[in-house]
């Protein structure tokens, strides 16, 4: 599969965001985030958002200091969603940097994961906010988190993942 790129405005600039599927770690450095797409048990993928805004994610964020990519995701996912997870599987990495300074790149890992529990709704003990959560049919998930193409691709990627 090629990667699927795309440009977009973020934090200011403009940057260009390169999406690969990829089963390995191996070259992609630094990671500035991890973010999961959590199925459960109806194939239902977890989406979560800030009370009070109106764009809806998928649950993640920045890894620790010495924290792998599996205990990041499993840290944020408590943190943001309150829910456990499980069988955490790497689907792929978007290389991002500001346009025009493809030196610069950073990476944004994504996995796929199941969900072991869900726990009662808290806080998040990062910033204090509560978040709200809700599980979608995998098919409509791009209708709530507008991620462009490549987080379409990204979706689609997952979702073949996760029904194999």
């Amino acid at each position: 599969m090629s990667n699927v790129t795309q440009t977009t405005e973020w934090k200011g600039g403009r940057f260009v965001v390169e999406w690969a599927k990829t089963r390995s770690l191996k070259g992609i450095s630094p990671v500035t985030q991890v973010y999961g797409v959590c199925f459960n048990d109806k194939n239902e993928i977890l989406i979560a958002r800030k009370v009070g805004e109106e764009k809806w994610i998928i649950p993640g964020g920045h890894p620790e200091r010495d924290e792998t990519i599996e205990q990041a995701l499993k840290r944020e996912m408590v943190e943001e969603a309150d829910i456990r997870v499980k069988n955490i599987k790497l689907i792929g990495a978007q290389k991002v940097y500001p346009e025009g300074e493809p030196d610069k790149y950073f990476y944004q890992v994504r996995c796929i994961c199941k969900v072991d529990k869900v726990l009662p709704q808290t806080t998040d003990p990062d910033d204090g906010v509560s978040w709200e959560r809700k599980f979608v049919p995998a098919s409509e998930i791009t209708s709530y988190v507008k991620w462009g193409t490549t987080g379409n691709a990204m979706f689609k990627d997952a979702i073949q993942l996760a029904m194999c």
